[in-house]
C-alpha cells in the first residue's frame, strides 16, 4: 500500500517524476518550436529536474528559456508552471512557489486558469 511507503521514497518518486515532466517538456518544445535549451537541458542532467528548478528559481531575473516560452506564448511548458502544479508542492518551498507565481504573473499568465484546467 502507498501508505507503507517511507517519505524519503515517496519524496523521491515525487522528484523522479517532476524531472521526466522537464524532459518531455523538452522534447515537446523541440519538435513544436524546434527550441533546443542545451543549458537547460545539461542543468537538468547535473542537477535533476528539483535541483535545476530551485536554481532557475533563484534570484529575480528571468532565464532565456523562460523568455522564450513567453514570447511563443508557451509559459504552461515553463519550470515555474510546472513548478506549481500541485502534485509537486511537496518538491519545493512556499518561496520557491511563490517566485514560479509571481514570475509567470508579471509576465500576464493566468496561474489561476492555468492550474485550475490540470
Amino acid at each position: 500500500m502507498a501508505s507503507d511507503i517511507p517519505a524519503t521514497s515517496a519524496q523521491d518518486q515525487r522528484a523522479r517524476e517532476f524531472t521526466d515532466e522537464l524532459y518531455a517538456g523538452y522534447r515537446f518544445l523541440v519538435r513544436s518550436i524546434g527550441y533546443r535549451a542545451k543549458s537547460f537541458l545539461e542543468m537538468v542532467t547535473l542537477h535533476g529536474g528539483v535541483g535545476a528548478a530551485q536554481l532557475l528559481l533563484r534570484g529575480s531575473h528571468t532565464h532565456d528559456g523562460f523568455t522564450r516560452l513567453w514570447e511563443e506564448r508557451m509559459l504552461e511548458y515553463s519550470v515555474e508552471a510546472v513548478v506549481l502544479k500541485p502534485r509537486y508542492e511537496s518538491l519545493f518551498t512556499e518561496h520557491e512557489r511563490d517566485v514560479a507565481r509571481d514570475r509567470l504573473i508579471r509576465h500576464e499568465f493566468d496561474v489561476d486558469a492555468y492550474l485550475t484546467q490540470l
